[in-house]
Protein backbone atom coordinates (compact mmCIF):
# COMPACT_ATOMS: atom_id res chain seq x y z
CA UNK A 1 0.00 0.00 0.00
CA UNK A 2 0.92 3.63 -0.96
CA UNK A 3 0.23 6.61 1.16
CA UNK A 4 0.60 9.84 0.93
CA UNK A 5 1.46 12.31 3.55
CA UNK A 6 0.10 15.87 2.88
CA UNK A 7 1.20 19.50 4.68
CA UNK A 8 -0.63 22.20 3.84
CA UNK A 9 1.03 25.46 4.20
CA UNK A 10 -0.54 28.89 3.16
CA UNK A 11 0.40 28.85 -0.53
CA UNK A 12 1.63 25.32 -1.46
CA UNK A 13 1.63 21.52 -0.31
CA UNK A 14 4.30 19.25 0.55
CA UNK A 15 3.67 15.43 -0.27
CA UNK A 16 5.31 12.82 0.78
CA UNK A 17 4.46 9.23 -1.24
CA UNK A 18 5.59 6.48 1.18
CA UNK A 19 5.13 2.27 0.93
CA UNK A 20 6.46 -0.52 2.68
CA UNK A 21 8.83 -2.83 1.26
CA UNK A 22 9.88 -6.09 2.53
CA UNK A 23 8.71 -4.93 6.40
CA UNK A 24 10.64 -1.69 5.67
CA UNK A 25 9.39 2.12 5.07
CA UNK A 26 10.67 3.27 1.96
CA UNK A 27 10.45 7.18 0.70
CA UNK A 28 9.11 6.99 -2.72
CA UNK A 29 8.73 10.30 -3.61
CA UNK A 30 8.64 13.91 -2.29
CA UNK A 31 6.67 16.77 -3.99
CA UNK A 32 6.04 20.36 -3.52
CA UNK A 33 3.02 21.90 -5.31
CA UNK A 34 1.79 25.35 -5.87
CA UNK A 35 -2.34 25.51 -5.53
CA UNK A 36 -4.21 21.96 -5.00
CA UNK A 37 -2.28 18.98 -5.22
CA UNK A 38 -3.40 16.07 -8.08
CA UNK A 39 -2.82 12.96 -6.14
CA UNK A 40 -2.11 9.87 -7.50
CA UNK A 41 -5.01 7.65 -8.34
CA UNK A 42 -6.14 5.19 -5.70
CA UNK A 43 -3.35 6.77 -2.62
CA UNK A 44 -4.00 6.72 0.75
CA UNK A 45 -4.06 9.96 1.98
CA UNK A 46 -2.89 11.34 5.20
CA UNK A 47 -3.06 14.53 6.78
CA UNK A 48 -2.30 16.03 10.40
CA UNK A 49 -3.94 18.57 12.89
CA UNK A 50 -1.52 21.60 14.07
CA UNK A 51 0.01 21.11 17.60
CA UNK A 52 -1.77 24.50 18.38
CA UNK A 53 -5.13 22.59 18.35
CA UNK A 54 -4.24 19.81 19.68
CA UNK A 55 -4.09 19.01 23.67
CA UNK A 56 -1.81 16.10 24.90
CA UNK A 57 -2.11 14.87 28.48
CA UNK A 58 -0.68 12.39 30.49
CA UNK A 59 -1.34 10.11 33.45
CA UNK A 60 -0.07 7.55 35.64
CA UNK A 61 -1.93 4.58 37.01
CA UNK A 62 -1.14 0.96 38.61
CA UNK A 63 -4.08 -0.39 36.62
CA UNK A 64 -2.43 -2.89 33.98
CA UNK A 65 -5.08 -4.29 31.66
CA UNK A 66 -6.53 -2.32 28.88
CA UNK A 67 -10.37 -2.76 28.95
CA UNK A 68 -10.05 -1.43 32.48
CA UNK A 69 -8.04 1.71 31.62
CA UNK A 70 -10.63 2.54 28.42
CA UNK A 71 -13.53 2.05 31.68
CA UNK A 72 -11.24 4.41 34.37
CA UNK A 73 -9.16 6.99 32.71
CA UNK A 74 -11.57 9.05 30.73
CA UNK A 75 -13.08 10.31 33.95
CA UNK A 76 -9.59 11.22 35.14
CA UNK A 77 -9.07 13.22 32.02
CA UNK A 78 -11.75 15.10 31.79
CA UNK A 79 -10.63 17.23 34.87
CA UNK A 80 -7.24 18.06 33.03
CA UNK A 81 -8.66 19.10 29.72
CA UNK A 82 -10.95 22.28 29.38
CA UNK A 83 -14.13 20.40 27.54
CA UNK A 84 -16.38 17.83 27.98
CA UNK A 85 -15.42 14.80 26.50
CA UNK A 86 -18.44 14.24 24.32
CA UNK A 87 -16.64 17.49 22.93
CA UNK A 88 -13.63 16.35 21.53
CA UNK A 89 -12.21 13.02 19.87
CA UNK A 90 -9.94 11.23 22.23
CA UNK A 91 -6.61 8.88 20.83
CA UNK A 92 -5.23 7.11 23.97
CA UNK A 93 -1.73 5.57 23.70
CA UNK A 94 -0.88 3.30 26.58
CA UNK A 95 3.15 2.05 27.79
CA UNK A 96 1.78 -0.55 30.10
CA UNK A 97 5.52 -1.28 31.85
CA UNK A 98 6.32 -3.83 34.67
CA UNK A 99 4.26 -1.67 37.85
CA UNK A 100 2.13 1.01 35.66
CA UNK A 101 0.67 2.32 32.68
CA UNK A 102 1.99 5.43 31.47
CA UNK A 103 -1.39 6.70 29.35
CA UNK A 104 -1.01 9.62 26.89
CA UNK A 105 -4.24 11.03 25.41
CA UNK A 106 -4.45 13.03 22.48
CA UNK A 107 -7.59 14.93 22.18
CA UNK A 108 -9.25 17.70 19.81
CA UNK A 109 -12.28 19.55 19.36
CA UNK A 110 -14.81 17.97 17.51
CA UNK A 111 -15.43 21.48 15.98
CA UNK A 112 -11.79 21.57 14.63
CA UNK A 113 -11.85 18.33 13.62
CA UNK A 114 -14.68 19.05 11.61
CA UNK A 115 -12.99 22.43 10.19
CA UNK A 116 -9.84 20.37 9.73
CA UNK A 117 -11.49 18.07 7.10
CA UNK A 118 -13.96 20.70 5.50
CA UNK A 119 -10.59 22.82 4.81
CA UNK A 120 -9.15 19.62 2.76
CA UNK A 121 -12.71 18.38 1.53
CA UNK A 122 -12.95 22.04 -0.01
CA UNK A 123 -9.39 21.81 -2.08
CA UNK A 124 -11.13 18.18 -3.37
CA UNK A 125 -9.10 16.25 -0.79
CA UNK A 126 -10.82 13.61 1.21
CA UNK A 127 -7.74 12.46 3.81
CA UNK A 128 -8.84 8.88 4.88
CA UNK A 129 -6.59 9.48 7.70
CA UNK A 130 -6.34 12.40 9.97
CA UNK A 131 -3.03 12.14 12.74
CA UNK A 132 -1.61 15.05 14.30
CA UNK A 133 1.73 16.97 13.52
CA UNK A 134 3.28 16.39 16.82
CA UNK A 135 2.79 12.49 16.44
CA UNK A 136 4.04 12.96 12.75
CA UNK A 137 7.40 14.70 13.95
CA UNK A 138 7.91 12.56 16.67
CA UNK A 139 7.32 9.49 13.76
CA UNK A 140 9.66 11.39 11.55
CA UNK A 141 12.35 11.48 14.47
CA UNK A 142 12.61 7.94 15.50
CA UNK A 143 12.81 7.07 11.34
CA UNK A 144 15.89 9.47 10.89
CA UNK A 145 17.78 9.46 14.46
CA UNK A 146 16.71 5.28 15.42
CA UNK A 147 19.68 6.13 18.04
CA UNK A 148 18.29 8.60 19.73
CA UNK A 149 15.32 8.59 22.56
CA UNK A 150 15.74 12.18 23.85
CA UNK A 151 15.37 15.06 22.18
CA UNK A 152 14.02 18.03 20.66
CA UNK A 153 12.04 18.31 17.13
CA UNK A 154 12.39 21.68 16.03
CA UNK A 155 9.86 22.29 13.00
CA UNK A 156 10.03 25.49 10.81
CA UNK A 157 7.01 26.33 8.70
CA UNK A 158 6.26 29.33 7.08
CA UNK A 159 4.04 30.94 9.58
CA UNK A 160 4.72 28.91 12.55
CA UNK A 161 7.21 26.76 14.39
CA UNK A 162 6.59 23.34 15.91
CA UNK A 163 8.31 21.93 18.98
CA UNK A 164 8.53 18.76 19.91
CA UNK A 165 9.82 17.27 23.40
CA UNK A 166 10.97 13.68 23.12
CA UNK A 167 11.96 11.75 26.41
CA UNK A 168 12.79 8.17 26.45
CA UNK A 169 11.04 7.20 23.14
CA UNK A 170 7.71 9.38 24.68
CA UNK A 171 6.41 13.05 23.79
CA UNK A 172 6.74 14.64 26.77
CA UNK A 173 5.42 17.82 25.37
CA UNK A 174 5.03 20.24 22.51
CA UNK A 175 4.73 23.73 21.64
CA UNK A 176 3.75 26.19 19.10
CA UNK A 177 5.55 29.29 18.22
CA UNK A 178 3.79 31.92 16.06
CA UNK A 179 6.62 32.81 14.10
CA UNK A 180 8.14 31.34 10.97
CA UNK A 181 10.44 31.67 7.63
CA UNK A 182 8.13 34.07 6.20
CA UNK A 183 8.65 36.35 9.13
CA UNK A 184 12.77 36.06 8.77
CA UNK A 185 12.08 36.74 5.39
CA UNK A 186 9.88 40.16 5.72
CA UNK A 187 10.43 41.39 8.99
CA UNK A 188 13.41 43.67 10.23
CA UNK A 189 15.70 41.03 10.96
CA UNK A 190 17.33 42.45 14.09
CA UNK A 191 13.75 41.88 15.69
CA UNK A 192 12.89 38.96 14.21
CA UNK A 193 15.85 37.26 15.53
CA UNK A 194 15.37 38.58 18.90
CA UNK A 195 11.77 37.35 18.86
CA UNK A 196 12.67 34.38 17.84
CA UNK A 197 15.59 33.66 20.26
CA UNK A 198 13.44 34.87 23.20
CA UNK A 199 10.65 32.50 22.14
CA UNK A 200 13.13 29.96 21.83
CA UNK A 201 14.27 30.12 25.10
CA UNK A 202 10.95 30.68 26.83
CA UNK A 203 9.81 27.13 25.04
CA UNK A 204 13.40 25.45 26.66
CA UNK A 205 12.44 26.85 30.18
CA UNK A 206 9.06 25.26 29.69
CA UNK A 207 10.75 21.80 28.88
CA UNK A 208 13.33 22.23 31.11
CA UNK A 209 10.54 22.64 33.93
CA UNK A 210 8.72 19.72 32.58
CA UNK A 211 11.53 17.25 32.75
CA UNK A 212 13.08 18.55 36.27
CA UNK A 213 16.28 19.26 34.75
CA UNK A 214 18.43 20.94 31.80
CA UNK A 215 21.97 20.28 30.31
CA UNK A 216 23.08 20.37 26.75
CA UNK A 217 20.11 19.19 24.47
CA UNK A 218 20.18 17.22 21.11
CA UNK A 219 17.72 18.91 18.56
CA UNK A 220 17.16 17.82 15.30
CA UNK A 221 16.31 20.71 12.90
CA UNK A 222 13.63 20.45 9.72
CA UNK A 223 11.47 22.12 7.48
CA UNK A 224 12.03 25.57 5.88
CA UNK A 225 15.36 27.68 5.92
CA UNK A 226 16.83 24.78 8.78
CA UNK A 227 20.87 25.87 8.28
CA UNK A 228 20.07 29.81 8.78
CA UNK A 229 17.76 29.04 12.06
CA UNK A 230 20.28 26.48 13.58
CA UNK A 231 23.37 28.80 13.26
CA UNK A 232 21.09 31.79 14.91
CA UNK A 233 20.62 29.84 17.62
CA UNK A 234 23.94 28.16 18.41
CA UNK A 235 25.52 31.44 17.65
CA UNK A 236 23.57 32.57 20.76
CA UNK A 237 25.71 32.96 24.09
CA UNK A 238 25.28 30.55 26.41
CA UNK A 239 23.71 27.99 23.88
CA UNK A 240 23.30 24.92 25.47
CA UNK A 241 21.83 23.33 21.81
CA UNK A 242 23.24 19.99 20.12
CA UNK A 243 21.71 19.88 16.04
CA UNK A 244 21.99 16.10 15.40
CA UNK A 245 22.82 15.89 11.59
CA UNK A 246 20.85 13.20 9.72
CA UNK A 247 21.78 11.16 6.98
CA UNK A 248 19.59 10.28 3.53
CA UNK A 249 17.55 7.78 2.43
CA UNK A 250 17.29 5.53 -1.07
CA UNK A 251 18.74 8.40 -3.03
CA UNK A 252 17.15 11.65 -0.74
CA UNK A 253 19.78 12.94 1.05
CA UNK A 254 19.54 14.33 4.35
CA UNK A 255 19.14 18.14 2.97
CA UNK A 256 16.06 16.94 0.81
CA UNK A 257 14.00 14.99 3.79
CA UNK A 258 14.64 17.65 6.41
CA UNK A 259 11.93 20.04 4.90
CA UNK A 260 9.42 17.19 4.33
CA UNK A 261 9.19 16.58 8.01
CA UNK A 262 5.49 16.18 8.42
CA UNK A 263 4.45 14.83 5.30
CA UNK A 264 6.66 11.77 6.18
CA UNK A 265 5.94 11.25 9.79
CA UNK A 266 2.18 11.14 8.35
CA UNK A 267 2.60 8.86 5.94
CA UNK A 268 4.29 6.49 8.53
CA UNK A 269 1.95 6.69 11.56
CA UNK A 270 -0.89 5.45 8.70
CA UNK A 271 1.81 3.20 7.29
CA UNK A 272 2.23 1.81 11.17
CA UNK A 273 -1.19 1.85 11.81
CA UNK A 274 0.34 0.14 15.19
CA UNK A 275 -1.43 1.04 19.31
CA UNK A 276 0.62 4.46 18.79
CA UNK A 277 -0.54 5.38 16.00
CA UNK A 278 -3.54 8.56 15.94
CA UNK A 279 -6.96 8.34 13.44
CA UNK A 280 -9.12 10.95 14.59
CA UNK A 281 -11.01 9.84 11.48
CA UNK A 282 -13.34 7.71 13.51
CA UNK A 283 -17.07 7.20 14.05
CA UNK A 284 -18.66 10.23 12.53
CA UNK A 285 -15.91 11.78 10.81
CA UNK A 286 -15.08 8.79 8.98
CA UNK A 287 -14.22 9.34 5.23
CA UNK A 288 -16.30 8.80 2.36
CA UNK A 289 -13.48 6.08 0.88
CA UNK A 290 -13.15 4.58 3.99
CA UNK A 291 -16.79 4.42 4.72
CA UNK A 292 -17.48 2.42 1.19
CA UNK A 293 -14.38 0.38 1.72
CA UNK A 294 -16.04 -0.85 4.94
CA UNK A 295 -19.35 -0.87 3.27
CA UNK A 296 -18.26 -3.05 0.08
CA UNK A 297 -16.37 -5.36 3.02
CA UNK A 298 -19.39 -6.02 4.67
CA UNK A 299 -20.90 -7.13 1.28
CA UNK A 300 -18.34 -9.23 -0.12
CA UNK A 301 -18.06 -11.03 3.89
CA UNK A 302 -22.12 -11.10 3.75
CA UNK A 303 -21.81 -13.02 0.49
CA UNK A 304 -18.83 -14.68 1.24
CA UNK A 305 -20.45 -15.93 4.38
CA UNK A 306 -23.62 -17.35 2.81
CA UNK A 307 -21.56 -19.42 0.09
CA UNK A 308 -19.56 -20.74 3.35
CA UNK A 309 -22.82 -21.61 4.92
CA UNK A 310 -24.04 -23.40 1.91
CA UNK A 311 -21.07 -25.03 1.60
CA UNK A 312 -20.83 -26.21 4.88
CA UNK A 313 -24.67 -27.24 4.71
CA UNK A 314 -23.86 -29.70 1.54
CA UNK A 315 -20.93 -30.71 2.85
CA UNK A 316 -22.43 -31.43 6.25
CA UNK A 317 -25.68 -32.91 4.47
CA UNK A 318 -23.26 -35.71 2.39
CA UNK A 319 -21.36 -36.78 5.32
CA UNK A 320 -24.90 -37.49 7.81
CA UNK A 321 -25.61 -39.18 4.21
CA UNK A 322 -22.65 -41.39 4.61
CA UNK A 323 -23.26 -42.28 8.48
CA UNK A 324 -26.77 -42.87 8.22
CA UNK A 325 -26.06 -45.36 5.29
CA UNK A 326 -23.22 -47.16 7.47
CA UNK A 327 -25.40 -47.19 10.47
CA UNK A 328 -28.57 -48.72 8.03
CA UNK A 329 -26.08 -51.36 7.19
CA UNK A 330 -25.18 -51.74 10.86
CA UNK A 331 -28.80 -52.11 11.94
CA UNK A 332 -29.34 -54.78 9.13
CA UNK A 333 -26.46 -56.94 10.02
CA UNK A 334 -28.18 -56.79 13.49
CA UNK A 335 -31.27 -57.55 12.60
CA UNK A 336 -29.64 -60.77 10.03
CA UNK A 337 -27.41 -61.65 13.45
CA UNK A 338 -30.63 -62.26 15.57
CA UNK A 339 -33.21 -63.35 13.33
CA UNK A 340 -33.22 -66.67 14.33
CA UNK A 341 -33.57 -66.07 17.75
CA UNK A 342 -36.12 -63.65 17.66
CA UNK A 343 -39.11 -64.39 15.33
CA UNK A 344 -40.46 -61.00 15.16
CA UNK A 345 -37.39 -59.64 12.75
CA UNK A 346 -37.72 -62.71 10.81
CA UNK A 347 -38.11 -61.42 7.02
CA UNK A 348 -36.75 -58.03 5.14
CA UNK A 349 -37.05 -54.43 7.17
CA UNK A 350 -39.24 -51.71 4.99
CA UNK A 351 -38.19 -48.82 4.08
CA UNK A 352 -34.81 -47.41 2.58
CA UNK A 353 -33.84 -44.92 5.54
CA UNK A 354 -32.46 -45.26 9.10
CA UNK A 355 -36.05 -43.36 10.10
CA UNK A 356 -38.39 -45.96 8.62
CA UNK A 357 -36.38 -49.26 9.33
CA UNK A 358 -36.30 -47.74 13.11
CA UNK A 359 -39.99 -47.36 12.65
CA UNK A 360 -40.52 -50.96 11.57
CA UNK A 361 -38.41 -52.35 14.27
CA UNK A 362 -40.20 -50.74 16.74
CA UNK A 363 -43.37 -51.93 15.13
CA UNK A 364 -42.14 -55.47 14.91
CA UNK A 365 -40.87 -56.10 18.79
CA UNK A 366 -43.73 -54.31 20.12
CA UNK A 367 -46.81 -57.12 19.52
CA UNK A 368 -50.30 -56.22 19.80
CA UNK A 369 -52.23 -56.51 22.63
CA UNK A 370 -53.79 -59.97 23.50
CA UNK A 371 -50.87 -61.89 21.86
CA UNK A 372 -47.86 -63.86 22.70
CA UNK A 373 -45.07 -61.94 24.26
CA UNK A 374 -41.42 -62.84 23.51
CA UNK A 375 -38.90 -62.94 26.07
CA UNK A 376 -35.00 -63.38 26.27
CA UNK A 377 -34.41 -66.88 27.98
CA UNK A 378 -32.71 -66.41 31.65
CA UNK A 379 -29.54 -68.10 32.37
CA UNK A 380 -29.27 -71.93 32.49
CA UNK A 381 -28.52 -73.32 35.36
CA UNK A 382 -25.73 -75.44 33.61
CA UNK A 383 -24.44 -71.80 32.82
CA UNK A 384 -23.99 -70.84 36.23
CA UNK A 385 -22.38 -74.07 37.54
CA UNK A 386 -19.76 -73.50 34.98
CA UNK A 387 -19.79 -69.67 36.27
CA UNK A 388 -19.04 -71.06 40.03
CA UNK A 389 -17.05 -73.68 39.15
CA UNK A 390 -14.62 -71.91 36.93
CA UNK A 391 -14.66 -68.47 39.11
CA UNK A 392 -10.46 -68.05 40.16
CA UNK A 393 -11.79 -66.01 43.27
CA UNK A 394 -13.63 -69.48 44.48
CA UNK A 395 -10.58 -71.08 44.26
CA UNK A 396 -9.46 -73.42 47.62
CA UNK A 397 -13.06 -72.42 48.93
CA UNK A 398 -15.28 -75.16 49.84
CA UNK A 399 -18.80 -74.29 48.23
CA UNK A 400 -21.35 -75.45 50.73
CA UNK A 401 -24.86 -74.45 48.93
CA UNK A 402 -25.93 -73.01 45.51
CA UNK A 403 -29.94 -71.82 45.13
CA UNK A 404 -30.75 -70.30 41.62
CA UNK A 405 -34.22 -68.77 41.85
CA UNK A 406 -36.22 -67.21 39.29
CA UNK A 407 -37.78 -63.94 41.68
CA UNK A 408 -40.26 -62.97 38.86
CA UNK A 409 -41.49 -64.66 35.58
CA UNK A 410 -44.31 -64.29 32.74
CA UNK A 411 -47.53 -66.07 33.49
CA UNK A 412 -51.04 -65.77 32.79
CA UNK A 413 -52.40 -63.65 34.97
CA UNK A 414 -49.01 -60.96 34.97
CA UNK A 415 -47.90 -61.47 31.19
CA UNK A 416 -45.47 -58.54 31.34
CA UNK A 417 -43.53 -59.73 33.94
CA UNK A 418 -39.75 -60.35 32.91
CA UNK A 419 -37.69 -63.02 34.31
CA UNK A 420 -35.37 -62.01 37.10
CA UNK A 421 -33.37 -65.26 38.24
CA UNK A 422 -31.23 -64.67 41.99
CA UNK A 423 -28.58 -66.89 43.05
CA UNK A 424 -27.54 -68.08 46.70
CA UNK A 425 -24.28 -69.05 47.35
CA UNK A 426 -22.91 -70.74 50.72
CA UNK A 427 -19.03 -70.88 50.99
CA UNK A 428 -16.59 -71.34 53.45
CA UNK A 429 -13.40 -69.64 53.75
CA UNK A 430 -10.46 -69.76 55.93
CA UNK A 431 -9.32 -66.59 54.98
CA UNK A 432 -11.70 -63.30 55.48
CA UNK A 433 -9.57 -61.76 51.97
CA UNK A 434 -10.43 -63.90 49.80
CA UNK A 435 -13.96 -64.33 50.19
CA UNK A 436 -14.32 -60.30 49.97
CA UNK A 437 -12.22 -60.47 46.81
CA UNK A 438 -14.76 -62.93 45.69
CA UNK A 439 -17.48 -60.60 47.10
CA UNK A 440 -15.83 -57.44 45.32
CA UNK A 441 -15.77 -59.58 41.68
CA UNK A 442 -19.49 -60.46 41.88
CA UNK A 443 -20.09 -56.24 42.38
CA UNK A 444 -17.39 -55.58 39.42
CA UNK A 445 -18.62 -58.52 37.00
CA UNK A 446 -20.28 -56.46 34.18
CA UNK A 447 -21.16 -59.71 32.15
CA UNK A 448 -23.08 -62.22 34.02
CA UNK A 449 -24.09 -60.34 37.18
CA UNK A 450 -26.95 -57.81 37.26
CA UNK A 451 -25.30 -54.45 38.94
CA UNK A 452 -28.73 -52.95 39.06
CA UNK A 453 -29.75 -55.67 41.20
CA UNK A 454 -29.48 -55.73 45.43
CA UNK A 455 -26.08 -57.73 46.73
CA UNK A 456 -26.42 -59.71 49.62
CA UNK A 457 -23.62 -60.13 52.00
CA UNK A 458 -23.63 -62.49 55.49
CA UNK A 459 -20.66 -64.01 57.08
CA UNK A 460 -20.92 -66.24 60.12
CA UNK A 461 -17.22 -67.13 61.09
CA UNK A 462 -15.73 -68.74 58.22
CA UNK A 463 -19.24 -69.39 56.45
CA UNK A 464 -20.07 -66.59 54.30
CA UNK A 465 -23.08 -65.93 51.79
CA UNK A 466 -23.63 -63.96 49.33
CA UNK A 467 -26.94 -63.51 46.78
CA UNK A 468 -27.35 -61.38 43.55
CA UNK A 469 -29.04 -61.12 40.32
CA UNK A 470 -27.75 -62.66 36.92
CA UNK A 471 -28.48 -60.84 33.95
CA UNK A 472 -31.08 -62.04 31.46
Amino acid sequence: MEIVGIQKESTFYRLAYLSMVNGEISIECLEKEEGTPRLKKDVYSVSGIDGQDLLIRHLVTPLKKVRALHKTLPFQLESLIPYSLDDVVVKPIYDIKEKETEAHFFTVPRKTLQQHISSFQKEGIDPEWVSAIPMALFRFAIFACPNESSLVVFHIGVKKIELVFIQEGNILSHITLHIGSKDLNEGDSATVVSKLKREVDRAFCFFAHKEQEGGNRKVLFCGERTKEVENLLKGEEGSLISPIEIEGHRGFNGETVTPYAIPIGLAIDALKNDSSSIQFRQETFISRRSFSSIRRGLIQGGVLAGVLFALTLFCSELYFQKKEKALTGYVEELISHYEREIPFLTGRVEGGSLEKILSDLNRRLRPPKNEEFFYTSPPLVSDLLAFISSHPKLKGMEVKELDYELKSYPSLSKPKNTYRPKVRLSFVSKEAKKAREFHDAVIDDETYIDKDGEIEWKRNEDEYEIAFFLRT
